[in-house]
């Protein structure tokens, strides 16, 4: 028997296991609602999130470009409103409609660790998939326009060189 008759073979490839949109799209709420634990842990303890990035920086004496980590603090996803810690589940720069409303009331600051990973199971589980696309949705629209994908702008009408010029 030959070894590649012992071995085992399937259709699924990882390119397309691991590339589909909506799996792409949990796993960056994901990896954000992880920076959002980390960043609520901090402040519980009193301390101050800062994340690593990776930036491009040309130099300016030799004009070269070079990768350079450097630190930027968290944009949270909660805040505080008259003694209670309020959250919004953001997607990119949107805010993502979840349940009934805009915002997720916490109560105060212990609850918000458990309600964060209590979000991440959930997008986990993919009970936030439709909520993703259509945020996803609503920012691929014409930014000129306002008008959503796939509708295009009627064409500015030409005038006529003739009809431009302005008789005295």
């Amino acid at each position: 028997m030959s070894i590649i008759e012992t071995l085992r073979f399937s259709e699924v490839s990882r390119k397309s296991e691991n590339s589909t949109p909506h799996i792409l799209m949990r796993r960056r709420l994901l990896s954000a609602l992880d920076e959002q634990i980390q960043g609520a842990n901090f402040e519980a303890a009193g301390k101050h999130f800062y994340r690593t990035v990776e930036k491009t920086v040309k130099n300016a004496e030799t004009g070269v470009s070079e990768r350079r980590t450097v630190e930027r603090p968290l944009r949270n996803m909660w805040w505080r409103s008259n003694d209670t810690v309020m959250l919004e589940l953001r997607f990119g720069n949107r805010v993502m409609k979840v349940g009934t409303g805009n915002s997720i009331v916490i109560g105060a600051l212990e609850n918000l660790v458990p309600v964060l990973e209590q979000l991440k199971q959930a997008v986990q589980n993919g009970e936030l998939d439709e909520a993703m696309k259509a945020t996803s949705d609503s920012r691929k629209r014409g930014r000129k326009t306002g008008k959503p994908v796939g509708e295009t702008a009627a064409p500015a009408p030409t005038v006529s060189k003739s009809a431009a010029k302005v008789v005295k």
